[in-house]
């Protein structure tokens, strides 16, 4: 046998090895843990609880401050209450995940033929982005999530294209959503915690949203043609047992966030003298003491008087006299008393027909507003837990009683309630705020930290800024050249 022949005959052994080798370490390094294609039910799951869960904790670690329902007692927390510019991005990646894994979903409801599947992807979608805008502004949208092609540095959109882009926009997406679900009224959702596959309670929630987002741009587009269509439809929520919330588990991860919080850290919470002031002046005695205790000047007391509860003013670190004199959140947070109180939700019954109130006063509908507004307050205490009784007599206070002149009188009356109502339930209070100036939030004067203004948004977060530096560069330009927190994007006030 010559040199040659040996040689082949060693190439083709070696080969042969080679390729055996090649197809061992295939097989080892395949990962049986690691999904080719996404688990549907699962992650319909996790991007329902992502959503409903990061939006309870956000609310308790930063929003209710914003909000004006929570007063911080130390400056080593009570920034947000005190409007410091911050970026919040922890909550801006939380969004862009859930409104990924939307997107995922509505591809596989696509792939499989599930409208329903498809219908749930759109809504939960249509909320991340809604989130997103209304938190930061302009945002990434049309050219978002699309990491998979290698596209990461997306392009901004403004508000109006993020509301109503007719193939991706929060407002077209939802009403194909509901359009879907009206057609297709049965069919089957695996993985769904929120509302266990019926059509209906999606249908009633994306009519909500729609109500609520139809809304918020009404004064840069006309919402009466659609909202009518909505309320002519009557697939609306009709009762708090049918509102958008989610049972949070007693445990981590998942848990509402009070349950596991620090003493230290409960601690600091104060009542703000905003919502204090309000519950006095609207004699609210039910809800004041849900969410509140008695103060320490008053802790002995028997009984119950307004006097034995007090709201902290913005400062920025509160004096003994001070802490002395106002309420801490109630210690029904921390142990989880009253189930009802720490639901984390998206969108109540309450707040429809708020919005319905609003809609009627402005003529965007028909219907009388006041029947609206009472439905949203004896709705707001049933969503918490109250007896049937509570709002009804809650109704019957002369600062209660619904103004229905049709004046600025009847719209801060019904936003003041909207405000009550969503405690707990993230930015509501503040993006409410700037779009009506109700209630009239207090901007903190020499304690702020934004030149005494309340911001009317988020800062970019600093991963966005050195990743998509140009169109993050290009979108400064109509801020002035800089960041600002004051900036106004389309619907605003």
């Amino acid at each position: 046998m010559n040199k040659n022949t040996m040689f082949f005959i060693l190439l083709a052994i070696m080969g042969s090895f080679m390729s055996s080798c090649s197809k061992e370490l295939e097989a080892v390094n395949r990962n049986p843990n690691n999904l080719e294609k996404p688990d549907v039910t699962t992650l319909l799951s996790n991007t329902i609880v992502s959503e409903f869960y990061n939006n309870a904790n956000i609310s308790w670690t930063l929003a209710n401050g914003y909000d004006q329902y929570m007063t911080f007692s130390s400056s080593y927390y009570n920034q947000p209450t005190r409007y410091s510019p911050v970026s919040n991005s922890p909550y801006w990646t939380i969004l862009y995940e859930a409104a990924r894994d939307a997107n995922t979903l509505y591809a596989a409801g696509q792939k499989n033929g599930s409208v329903f599947l498809q219908a749930a992807a759109l809504t939960l979608r249509s909320y991340a982005f809604a989130q997103l805008t209304e938190l930061w502004g302009d945002i990434p949208f049309t050219q978002a999530l699309q990491g998979g092609t290698g596209s990461y540095t997306p392009a901004y959109d403004n508000q109006q294209t993020v509301y109503t882009d007719p193939s991706l926009g929060i407002i077209p997406s939802l009403r194909r959503a509901d359009s879907l679900l009206k057609a297709n009224p049965s069919g089957l959702l695996s993985g769904d915690l929120l509302f266990n596959a019926s059509a209906a309670g999606w249908r009633r929630f994306i009519n909500a949203l729609r109500l609520r987002y139809l809304l918020r741009i009404a004064s840069k587009a006309d919402p009466s043609s659609e909202m009518r269509a909505i309320v002519n439809d009557g697939t609306l929520m009709q009762n708090a047992g049918q509102s958008a919330a989610l049972a949070l588990p007693a445990t981590t991860p998942y848990n509402f966030p009070s349950l596991t919080e620090r003493t230290g850290d409960f601690q600091v919470k104060y009542m703000n003298s905003l919502l204090y002031n309000t519950f006095v002046s609207t004699k609210d005695t039910a809800r004041l003491q849900a969410y509140f205790v008695k103060n320490l000047n008053s802790a002995a007391q028997t009984g119950f008087d307004f006097a034995y509860y007090g709201g902290m003013p913005l400062v920025i670190d509160a004096n003994t006299a001070q802490t002395a004199a106002s309420s801490n959140f109630n210690p029904s947070f921390v142990s989880g008393v009253n189930k009802g109180l720490i639901k984390a939700r998206l969108m109540t019954y309450a707040e429809q027909e708020f919005i319905l109130a609003e809609a009627a006063v402005k003529g965007y509908i028909s219907g009388d507003p006041a029947t609206y507004y009472n439905n949203g307050v004896t709705g707001a205490f049933a969503e918490i837990s109250f007896t049937d009784a509570t709002g009804p007599n809650y109704l019957l206070h002369p600062a209660v009683v619904f103004d229905n002149s049709g004046t600025a009188a009847s719209l801060q009356q019904i936003i003041t309630q909207k405000w009550l109502l969503n405690i707990n339930n993230g930015f509501e209070g503040w993006i409410e705020f700037r779009r009506t100036g109700y209630p009239a939030l207090d901007p903190g004067g020499t304690v702020s930290l934004n030149k005494g203004a309340i911001p009317t948004r988020f800062l970019y977060p600093s991963d966005e800024v050195s990743i998509n530096t140009t169109h993050y560069k290009a979108e400064l330009s109509n801020m002035g050249g800089s960041e600002i927190t004051t900036y106004k994007a389309w619907w605003e006030k």
